[in-house]
């Protein structure tokens, strides 16, 4: 019986030692155009290609060090500016980067009207703020209509011949860059891209989602009166749109202390954050390696994403481990990347002494859904609390309105339908739940002879369990709910399926 026992557990011990090495033996390390370009170096890891131009960019700022500090900082920033602007000139076109700067150039001149006109006493004080907002949004959404915008197919395939320079990257043809799967149109799946569609594929890859919130918190720090004239100076507010590592999906980093930072990076700048840096970019690839290897191959392969096959008919799938896990497996697919795309910009920032704001801080570990939006997408979520959430009563009142506001406005941030619309009220409904229950327990411990107080102090002395309930209810909550917009009305299909295998278990 123990020989038998012990070869069970050498056989399991084998198989979860191939699943472990053979996705690594059987990568293409040498492969250069088709595995680290077109794999690893996708979609948001687009990044890397920065990695070049630090080295420029420390050569700009190089002469510098004899002067002030405010003249190091903007020598930093004209090197930002610049950078920035080659690094969109190359990943996302020359004519996408003259697109950029011109909208940067035209909001740096609206922001300094919109300061003139917060100042007037003969306008109503909504006046200036709505239509700044109204010309934000009106921006970003219409550069997610510019994609469905076609060009005159002849017109299309001689500037594909004749200037591919102004056509994304893996749009182009150039013989040694990666076509690029994510780079994908139904309607003309051979020849060349439709140049609007490659220009403006998608909102929150190509930097316009990210732009608009930095947008919203500048005219909001003006309107406030917290950006003296003095730090709203053109070449500032150019660093602060073009600064490359955080163009394309942030962090969201606020004007003020971005600045702050621009003005004190040469007293962090050393050889010594060179090992720290490499680091932190190899911790960022592995997550996106990890991502590749593991798995993307089991959401893609077994569940059937890729053609929707959990949540059109997640009755197909044959094992209940596969269908339950399948929405953790997606979310898990999503936080390698992004987390892994944050690690990787935190580590070119650290090469010019710039400290990036962390974006996660290891969020499975969330016991409440207050708790995880301190974990997830800090920079998004402090941003939403501050300029959103607070302003519009925050804890003082309405608090459940102003949840649900705030969250479904970030889910149509993401994408403007209605399913994310759904999900940001859903969250926002859980979110009031977990704050009214903190809130419940807070005044049971104020009533310490009360019987509930008695029960909840009966289940406290039972830790670890208490907060590995709560872990897993946060858990649960938060995954589920993602289900919403990964699949739509699909959602309801993958709750019932897998609620009727549990009754059917029962």
């Amino acid at each position: 019986m123990a020989a038998v026992i012990s070869a069970d557990i050498a056989n399991a011990g084998r198989a979860v030692w191939q699943f472990l090495a053979q996705p690594i033996a059987d990568t293409p390390w040498t492969q250069w155009r088709d595995f680290w370009l077109r794999q690893v170096c996708e979609d948001r890891f687009v990044v890397l290609y920065f990695l070049p131009l630090v080295l420029v960019l420390l050569l700009l700022t190089r002469s510098a060090r004899a002067g002030g500090p405010q003249y190091r900082g903007d020598r930093l920033r004209v090197g930002i500016v610049l950078t920035g602007l080659a690094f969109v000139a190359y990943v996302f076109g020359a004519l996408y980067a003259g697109f950029w700067l011109l909208s940067c150039l035209a909001f740096h001149r609206l922001g300094e009207r919109f300061a003139s006109e917060c100042r007037r006493t003969d306008v109503l004080a909504i006046g200036p703020p709505l239509a700044a907002g109204l010309i934000i949004g009106g921006w970003y959404f219409g550069t997610q209509l510019l994609q469905a915008a076609v060009l005159p197919a002849t017109l299309n395939a001689w500037l594909a011949t004749h200037a591919a320079w102004l056509f994304p990257l893996g749009a182009r043809g150039v013989a040694w860059e990666p076509r690029f799967a994510f780079l994908h149109d139904p309607r003309n799946p051979v020849g060349p891209f439709p140049l609007l569609h490659a220009m403006f594929y998608h909102a929150h890859a190509i930097g316009t989602a990210y732009l608009a919130v930095r947008l919203l918190c500048y005219f909001s720090d003006i309107k406030r009166g917290t950006l003296p004239a003095q730090r709203r100076t053109l070449l500032n507010f150019l660093a602060y749109a073009c600064y490359a590592p955080a163009l394309i999906q942030g962090p969201l980093e606020r004007f003020v202390p971005f600045q702050d930072e621009m003005d004190t990076c040469h007293e962090r700048r050393s050889w010594w954050n060179l090992p720290a840096a490499a680091g932190r970019i190899a911790l960022g690839l592995g997550k996106n390696l990890v991502a590749t290897w593991y798995v993307k191959p089991v959401s893609m392969g077994y569940l059937g994403l890729h053609d929707g096959l959990l949540y059109r008919h997640p009755e197909q799938i044959e094992s209940f481990a596969l269908l339950y896990f399948g929405p953790f497996l997606q979310l898990l697919h999503l936080y390698l990347e992004f987390s892994g795309y944050c690690d990787v910009s935190a580590g070119i920032a650290r090469l010019i002494g710039y400290r990036q704001i962390e974006n996660f801080d290891w969020p499975w570990l969330a016991t409440s859904m207050r708790d995880l939006w301190r974990r997830w997408h800090i920079s998004l979520s402090s941003i939403l609390r501050d300029y959103l959430y607070i302003p519009l009563g925050g804890n003082r009142r309405h608090t459940t309105l102003n949840l649900c506001v705030t969250f479904a406005l970030c889910g149509l941030w993401h994408v403007p339908v209605p399913k994310w619309g759904i999900w940001g009220l859903v969250m926002g409904l859980m979110v009031a739940v977990d704050h009214y229950w903190a809130r419940w327990m807070k005044r049971l411990d104020q009533t310490p002879d009360s019987r509930w107080a008695r029960v909840r102090r009966s289940w406290l002395r039972l830790q670890p369990l208490p907060r590995v309930c709560a872990w897993l209810i946060t858990m649960h909550a938060f995954v589920f709910s993602t289900t919403i917009f990964a699949g739509g009305r699909g959602a309801l299909n993958l709750w019932r399926e897998i609620l009727r295998r549990v009754w059917e278990a029962l």
